[in-house]
Formats: C-alpha cells, structure tokens, sequence
C-alpha cells in the first residue's frame, strides 16, 4: 500500500471522528410550556407520556413519592381537574438525559477507539513500508551475498527513507563482484604462468632423461651406470611433482592430490637406494616384505625430505630401520646431530615453519608440513622428536 493512500485513509477517519463527536444533536424544547400542555392532557385522560409518573393525592405513600421526587430535582407538576388538585405529575427528564448521554458517549468512545485503532494501523503500515521494509529487503540481500550470489543487485525505491544506506550495500556488493573477477584474472595469470614454468623446466630435464639413458648403455662403468640410473630416476620424480605445480601453488601445497594404493612394501627399498650416493646411510635391516596402502610418489618426497634435512642440518651419518607392526610398517629415521629443541618440536610440521638452526639455509619451511599432511591423506603418520643421538622421524605406513 502506498504511503499516500495511508495518509488519506487517515484524515479520512480523524474526519470522521470529528463529526461524531461535534455534531449538533437535535433536542427537543423542554421548557414550562411543553410540560403544562402534557399535564394537560394527562388530566384529560390522555396516555402518560415517557419518562413522566403520575400519583394521586389519594394515593398513601403521596407524600414520600412526592418528597423522593423533589429531592431527585425532577419536574413535579400539579394534575388539576375542575379546579382541584388529584395528584401530581412527575417528569424525571434528568435520568432520561443521563441514559441518552450515556449512550451517545458509549458511541462517541466506540467510533473514537475504531478510528485510533485504523489510525493506529495505517500508522504501523506507513513506518513498515517507510523504515522496516527496507530492512527485509536487506536481510534478503545479505542471504544472498552470503550464499555468494553477488549478482543479486539490491534496489532502494523511490522515497525511500534509507536510500544511502542501501545504495552503499549495493555499492559494496559491486566491489565484491569486482573483486571476484579480479581474483579469477590473477588464478588464471598464476596457472598459465605455471603452465610456461613447468614447460621450460621439463624442456632440459627431458635432456638430462635422454643423456642419462646414453649414458647407461654405453658407458663402461658400473658406477657411472648406476648414477646415470639415479639421476633418470629423480628426473622423473621432478616430473611428477612440476605436473603438481600446475593444480597448486606453494601457499596451497596442503592441497596437493594424494592418491595412496595398494604397493609392495620393496619399493621403499628402491626409494632409499636412490638416496645412498647423496648422504651416509645405514641401513640396519631389510624392509618387511608386505603389501602396503602408499603413494610411491608421495611417499617418496616424504623420505626425500627427512633425509635431506638430516643432511643440511645434521650432516652427520643417518640411521635407517624398519619394524612390522600388526597393522603396518615403521620407518625409523635417525641422525646423530643436536637434534631440535624442545618448544620447536610441535612446531615442525606448521606450515612455513624453520627452527631457529635454520638461518642462512635454504628453504620455505614447507618440507615437514607436507610430509605430515601427506602421510595423514596416505592414511600413515609422521611422529619427529629427539633420539638418544639426534633428531629422529619414524613414518608410520598403513598395511593393507
């Protein structure tokens, strides 16, 4: 409804009202006359008008109704016939006039309460559709923003009270879709910048993979060969992980696909042989022939990394076991440096987290962090602390 048609509807019943209550009643002329010529015909036998009682002179309680009368102040007048007195004629008009103006205000306060309670109504009508329904408009508008619908533009209608306030709302959903769009530019920009990246990098490593398979066939030297064998095998790990590069960036490496299998435990066997032409590794006993649920690439990185910041940190001859347990296999990994002080161990495994040993070396202190939320997707687990020599990382591989 209209804020106009309110505004009339209300004069319309404060009009109303004031007729009610100012209008001139029409009242009969009662003066001396008027009663006289009623007397006059109740001494002629006429009938007795409304509101008048007539007593006799004979009657026994003549005097006291006479006496109540003049004390109720009503209107006594004398019945005379053939100039004698028989009774009197008593007109209560006051009680008459009381009952009336009783009712007229009983009417006057229905037809005042009617019309305060219309006013009333079109005065909670005109304050909902000037004040409140802005603000249903706005809570609407706030569901969808939040739902991130930010196409659901937000109108302020002519008059309205709160015009600013909602043009602001709308001026700040506009900014939101700006800024939505400016934030699927730069993913765009990033993942095509990935994509050149991974095609430059895989360029040389696809000369490095073809020069170490010459190598392998026509060198002469076993050692030379196994090399050229490692080399090829890490190239190809790189491989892998620049085909990651494409779906994450480093700031979201926490997001980077896992996807664990079921493998023969003997692969781990292959991933540290990989690794004994780069650090001093010991390793005390074969690993338990079993099958496991892994991801060879995963779990590779996992290793990778603990055993490289046993070389940059430690430096020192690095310390490889493994044990069955009846739900799978640990990997016990150990160095015989100063290990890590004790309020840093749980920090560890936080993302872009380095200890304070780790000033002066590279790094982005996301090595151990991936480790962890690698195993946890690989349905494992990755426990560090210090040993009795060093710092020690057990990886905890599911069996099948």
């Amino acid at each position: 409804m209209k804020l106009r048609v309110l505004i009339i509807c209300l004069i319309a019943l404060l009009g109303v009202t004031a007729a009610v209550l100012f209008w001139p009643q029409s009242e009969p002329a009662r003066d001396m006359v008027y009663y006289a010529s009623r007397v006059e015909g109740i001494a002629r036998g006429g009938q007795v008008p409304e509101g008048c009682e007539v007593i006799s002179i004979d009657d026994p309680y003549y005097v006291a109704k006479n006496n109540e009368a003049l004390k109720r102040n009503a209107v006594v007048m004398d019945i005379i016939e053939d100039g004698v007195i028989t009774g009197k004629a008593i007109f209560y008009d006051h009680d008459i006039a009381a009952a009336e103006s009783a009712r007229n205000t009983t009417v006057r306060n229905i037809v005042i309460l009617a019309v305060i309670a219309a006013g009333g109504a079109a005065l909670i009508a005109a304050v909902y559709v000037r004040f409140l329904r802005p603000f249903n408009k706005l809570e609407k508008f706030a569901g969808e923003v939040a739902k991130g619908n930010l196409d659901f533009p937000l109108e302020a209608g002519r008059g309205d009270f709160f015009g600013s306030f909602t043009e602001s709302f709308d001026l700040m959903r506009e900014e939101l879709l700006a800024a939505r769009v400016r934030e699927a530019d730069a993913q765009k920009a990033k993942q095509e910048m990935l994509a050149e990246l991974s095609h430059d990098i895989r360029t040389p490593l696809a000369t490095i993979n073809a020069t170490c398979e010459v190598l392998e066939v026509k060198s002469g030297d076993d050692d030379v060969r196994t090399k050229a064998g490692v080399i090829r095998s890490k190239v190809g790990t790189i491989d892998s992980l620049i085909a990651n590069l494409m779906s994450a960036s480093l700031d979201e490496a926490s997001e980077l696909s896992v996807t664990p299998a079921e493998n023969s435990s003997l692969l781990i066997a292959g991933m540290f042989d990989n690794l004994k032409d780069a650090a001093e590794l010991n390793i005390t006993d074969p690993v338990p022939e079993c099958l496991l649920y892994f991801d060879p690439l995963r779990l590779e990185q996992v290793i990778d990394n603990i055993v490289g910041n046993s070389i940059k940190y430690a430096g020192t001859p690095i310390t490889v076991s493994f044990s069955k347990t009846s739900s799978g296999v640990v990997i016990r990994i150990s160095d015989e440096g100063p290990g890590v002080p004790e309020d840093e161990l749980s920090l560890l495994t936080q993302k872009f987290y380095r200890g304070g040993d780790a000033k002066g070396k590279p790094g982005s202190g996301l090595g151990l962090f991936l480790a962890d939320s690698f195993m946890k997707k690989m349905e494992g687990d990755l426990n560090v602390y210090n040993g009795n020599k060093g710092f020690v990382a057990e990886v905890f591989v599911r069996k099948v």
